[in-house]
């Protein structure tokens, strides 16, 4: 990795067909070079990680319990309870 003081440099060596899969994916994206494969790609795995986070402390605050439904949402109908037939194990 090479730094200046406004970007850096990352580098991965990846396989030919993971290249290849790339490339097909970045012309159904609009993404042109590896630049912007890259950054888009790097872009999608912090935004992810974001989410992960926020996940995370939604869990750390509601503990064990259910956190509240957004204004607006009404929660689900209760499904039915349904009994499995018994089974006789009598040979």
């Amino acid at each position: 990795m090479t730094s200046t003081r406004a970007s850096e440099t990352w580098q991965a060596r990846i396989t030919r067909d993971l290249a290849a899969q790339l490339r097909s994916d970045a012309e159904l994206l609009g993404l042109n070079g590896r630049t912007e494969i890259v950054k888009a790609a790097l872009e999608l795995l912090s935004r992810r990680a974001a989410e992960e986070r926020m996940a995370r402390s939604m869990d750390d605050f509601y503990r064990d319990r259910l956190p509240p439904l957004p204004i607006g949402v009404r929660p689900a109908p209760a499904a039915p309870v349904t009994r499995l037939p018994e089974i006789d194990a009598t040979p």
